[in-house]
């Protein structure tokens, strides 16, 4: 079962100076920022500096703009989403994090104005007292990440299977660190054991 991602609420310029991961299969590809956060999907409360709407109105964008980077955000299929927001509104939007043609922007899921512009220092204050946990947490995701692409790659350069002791010599980690991970991977059907001890890529 693929967990939905948290909204993190961020600075744009976090996302815009991340580097964009794609994942294969159901997982979510996401921003790893210099920092370490991994951001999948984005919170920001920002200034709305532009509106575009296509003139069949199957598509509208709107530029956002927090004072540290701008991002579009984007709804498709004549969604009815931003239909309210104009441009000069302070809006709290969240969104998940899309990659197309070098471009990327927020596919968006909401988008509420905010009438009190104190919400904005309020919105600065929270992500600068933001707890360290926060960071810690994000590094194990980043390392669980890491070990899934390592035990992909070496499933991929042994296409008649790998077994689970060679996984283990290879990524150099633990039999109890590795067990879930694979577990999850067997579970969410990106590789199989066509006999016991065994593992391949579907």
């Amino acid at each position: 079962m693929v967990t939905r991602m948290p909204a993190l609420k961020v600075r744009i310029a976090d996302i815009m100076s991340g580097k964009w991961v794609r994942m294969e299969g159901m997982q979510a590809s996401y921003i790893q920022t210099p920092s370490g956060l991994k951001i999948s999907r984005a919170r920001t409360l920002s200034t709305v500096v532009g509106k575009f709407t296509s003139e069949d109105g199957s598509f509208t964008s709107i530029t956002l703009d927090d004072g540290t980077e701008t991002i579009r955000g984007k709804v498709f299929q004549g969604s009815p989403l931003l239909a309210r927001v104009e441009q000069g509104d302070i809006v709290d939007a969240i969104g998940k994090v899309k990659e197309y043609n070098g471009e990327i922007y927020l596919n968006m899921e909401s988008a509420s104005r905010i009438s009190d512009p104190n919400m904005e220092l309020l919105r600065r204050l929270e992500l600068l007292s933001r707890p360290k946990i926060e960071a810690k947490e994000d590094k194990e995701a980043a390392d669980k990440e890491r070990l899934r692409k390592v035990i992909l790659d070496l499933l991929k350069a042994n296409p008649e299977g790998t077994t689970f002791e060679e996984i283990v010599k290879e990524t150099k980690e633990n039999e109890a660190a590795l067990e879930p991970i694979l577990d999850e991977m067997l579970n969410e059907g990106i590789c199989y054991e066509p006999t016991p001890g065994k593992i391949r890529k579907i």
